[in-house]
Protein backbone atom coordinates (compact mmCIF):
# COMPACT_ATOMS: atom_id res chain seq x y z
CA UNK A 1 0.00 0.00 0.00
CA UNK A 2 2.69 2.35 0.70
CA UNK A 3 4.72 1.68 -2.46
CA UNK A 4 1.44 2.21 -3.95
CA UNK A 5 0.82 5.97 -2.88
CA UNK A 6 4.59 7.10 -3.20
CA UNK A 7 4.13 6.35 -6.82
CA UNK A 8 0.76 7.73 -6.79
CA UNK A 9 2.73 10.93 -5.66
CA UNK A 10 5.36 10.42 -7.51
CA UNK A 11 3.11 10.66 -10.42
CA UNK A 12 1.45 13.54 -9.83
CA UNK A 13 4.61 15.27 -8.87
CA UNK A 14 5.78 14.48 -12.29
CA UNK A 15 2.74 15.44 -13.66
CA UNK A 16 2.46 18.67 -12.56
CA UNK A 17 6.47 19.32 -12.91
CA UNK A 18 5.75 18.63 -16.94
CA UNK A 19 2.24 20.36 -16.60
CA UNK A 20 3.58 23.78 -15.32
CA UNK A 21 6.54 23.59 -17.80
CA UNK A 22 4.56 24.06 -20.75
CA UNK A 23 3.08 26.91 -18.98
CA UNK A 24 6.22 28.94 -18.72
CA UNK A 25 6.28 32.37 -19.74
CA UNK A 26 7.64 33.49 -23.10
CA UNK A 27 11.14 35.38 -23.12
CA UNK A 28 11.28 36.07 -26.97
CA UNK A 29 9.15 36.11 -30.08
CA UNK A 30 10.63 32.62 -31.28
CA UNK A 31 8.92 31.29 -27.57
CA UNK A 32 5.55 33.27 -28.62
CA UNK A 33 5.78 31.41 -31.97
CA UNK A 34 6.34 27.87 -30.25
CA UNK A 35 3.77 28.34 -27.69
CA UNK A 36 1.14 29.92 -29.97
CA UNK A 37 1.08 28.47 -33.17
CA UNK A 38 -2.11 27.00 -34.32
CA UNK A 39 -3.40 27.91 -30.69
CA UNK A 40 -7.23 28.23 -30.35
CA UNK A 41 -7.79 30.44 -27.47
CA UNK A 42 -10.86 28.52 -25.53
CA UNK A 43 -11.38 31.89 -23.81
CA UNK A 44 -10.82 35.15 -22.68
CA UNK A 45 -8.46 34.87 -20.46
CA UNK A 46 -6.35 32.67 -22.28
CA UNK A 47 -6.44 34.63 -25.34
CA UNK A 48 -5.43 38.22 -22.54
CA UNK A 49 -2.72 35.95 -21.50
CA UNK A 50 -1.39 35.27 -24.94
CA UNK A 51 -1.81 39.32 -26.18
CA UNK A 52 0.07 40.23 -22.59
CA UNK A 53 3.00 38.23 -23.19
CA UNK A 54 2.77 39.20 -27.14
CA UNK A 55 2.81 43.33 -25.42
CA UNK A 56 5.96 42.22 -23.31
CA UNK A 57 8.05 41.52 -25.94
CA UNK A 58 7.30 43.89 -28.20
CA UNK A 59 7.93 46.69 -25.83
CA UNK A 60 11.31 44.80 -24.88
CA UNK A 61 11.78 44.97 -28.78
CA UNK A 62 11.18 48.55 -29.34
CA UNK A 63 13.65 49.85 -26.50
CA UNK A 64 16.06 47.21 -28.69
CA UNK A 65 15.02 48.80 -32.10
CA UNK A 66 15.54 52.61 -30.11
CA UNK A 67 19.49 51.40 -29.03
CA UNK A 68 19.89 50.46 -33.00
CA UNK A 69 19.39 47.02 -33.10
CA UNK A 70 18.49 46.21 -36.47
CA UNK A 71 17.99 42.10 -35.62
CA UNK A 72 15.05 43.27 -33.05
CA UNK A 73 13.43 45.80 -35.91
CA UNK A 74 13.27 42.43 -38.11
CA UNK A 75 11.74 40.54 -35.17
CA UNK A 76 9.45 43.58 -34.44
CA UNK A 77 8.50 43.24 -37.90
CA UNK A 78 7.84 39.62 -37.78
CA UNK A 79 6.05 39.92 -34.19
CA UNK A 80 3.55 42.38 -35.55
CA UNK A 81 2.91 39.70 -38.79
CA UNK A 82 2.50 36.70 -35.86
CA UNK A 83 0.25 38.93 -33.62
CA UNK A 84 -2.42 40.13 -36.64
CA UNK A 85 -3.37 36.50 -37.32
CA UNK A 86 -5.48 36.99 -33.74
CA UNK A 87 -7.35 39.54 -35.43
CA UNK A 88 -10.43 37.42 -35.27
CA UNK A 89 -9.82 35.96 -32.33
CA UNK A 90 -9.64 39.69 -30.71
CA UNK A 91 -13.08 40.53 -32.42
CA UNK A 92 -14.69 37.68 -31.53
CA UNK A 93 -13.64 38.45 -27.40
CA UNK A 94 -14.18 42.18 -28.07
CA UNK A 95 -17.70 40.77 -28.00
CA UNK A 96 -18.16 37.96 -24.98
CA UNK A 97 -15.31 40.03 -22.80
CA UNK A 98 -15.07 43.69 -23.97
CA UNK A 99 -14.57 44.82 -20.23
CA UNK A 100 -11.45 42.36 -19.96
CA UNK A 101 -10.09 43.39 -23.27
CA UNK A 102 -10.77 47.31 -22.31
CA UNK A 103 -8.80 47.13 -19.32
CA UNK A 104 -6.37 45.55 -21.01
CA UNK A 105 -6.06 48.24 -23.68
CA UNK A 106 -5.52 50.45 -20.79
CA UNK A 107 -2.66 48.89 -19.85
CA UNK A 108 -0.82 48.74 -22.78
CA UNK A 109 -1.40 52.32 -22.97
CA UNK A 110 0.42 52.69 -19.21
CA UNK A 111 2.83 50.87 -20.37
CA UNK A 112 3.09 53.07 -24.07
CA UNK A 113 2.96 56.21 -21.63
CA UNK A 114 5.89 55.10 -20.02
CA UNK A 115 7.90 54.28 -23.22
CA UNK A 116 7.55 57.90 -24.14
CA UNK A 117 8.35 58.81 -20.67
CA UNK A 118 11.49 56.74 -20.18
CA UNK A 119 12.49 57.71 -24.55
CA UNK A 120 12.04 61.48 -23.51
CA UNK A 121 13.46 61.57 -19.97
CA UNK A 122 16.38 59.49 -21.61
CA UNK A 123 17.37 61.41 -24.01
CA UNK A 124 16.87 64.86 -22.56
CA UNK A 125 17.58 64.06 -19.01
CA UNK A 126 14.67 65.43 -17.60
CA UNK A 127 10.96 64.82 -18.61
CA UNK A 128 9.51 66.44 -21.26
CA UNK A 129 6.83 69.29 -20.69
CA UNK A 130 5.09 69.36 -23.85
CA UNK A 131 2.78 71.53 -22.41
CA UNK A 132 5.21 74.52 -22.23
CA UNK A 133 5.43 74.99 -25.84
CA UNK A 134 3.50 77.45 -26.45
CA UNK A 135 1.43 77.52 -29.93
CA UNK A 136 1.90 80.73 -32.08
CA UNK A 137 -1.20 82.95 -32.47
CA UNK A 138 -2.46 83.97 -36.03
CA UNK A 139 -1.83 87.75 -35.26
CA UNK A 140 1.81 86.62 -34.09
CA UNK A 141 2.05 84.44 -37.26
CA UNK A 142 0.62 87.04 -39.70
CA UNK A 143 3.25 89.85 -37.89
CA UNK A 144 6.68 87.46 -38.75
CA UNK A 145 5.03 87.00 -42.18
CA UNK A 146 4.84 91.29 -42.20
CA UNK A 147 7.99 91.42 -41.69
CA UNK A 148 9.61 88.97 -44.11
CA UNK A 149 11.83 90.17 -46.95
CA UNK A 150 11.25 88.96 -50.52
CA UNK A 151 14.20 86.63 -50.50
CA UNK A 152 13.15 85.51 -47.18
CA UNK A 153 9.17 84.57 -48.59
CA UNK A 154 11.20 83.06 -51.51
CA UNK A 155 13.05 80.94 -49.51
CA UNK A 156 10.30 79.54 -47.22
CA UNK A 157 7.75 79.13 -50.57
CA UNK A 158 10.67 77.00 -51.57
CA UNK A 159 10.66 74.90 -48.32
CA UNK A 160 7.36 74.75 -48.49
CA UNK A 161 7.03 73.39 -51.99
CA UNK A 162 9.53 71.16 -51.12
CA UNK A 163 7.76 69.86 -48.02
CA UNK A 164 4.34 69.48 -49.80
CA UNK A 165 5.98 67.39 -52.68
CA UNK A 166 7.28 64.43 -50.62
Amino acid sequence: MKKTVIFLLSAVFMLTIFSCGSDKPVENLNDLKEKYTDKEFKNCDEFIVAYEEAINIYFELIYKVDEGDEAAEKELEELEVFVSKWDNDFEKFENECPEKLKALDEKIDKKMDEYFDAMYEGDFGEELDMEEEEEMTDEEFAEILDEMTDEEWAEFNAELEAELSE
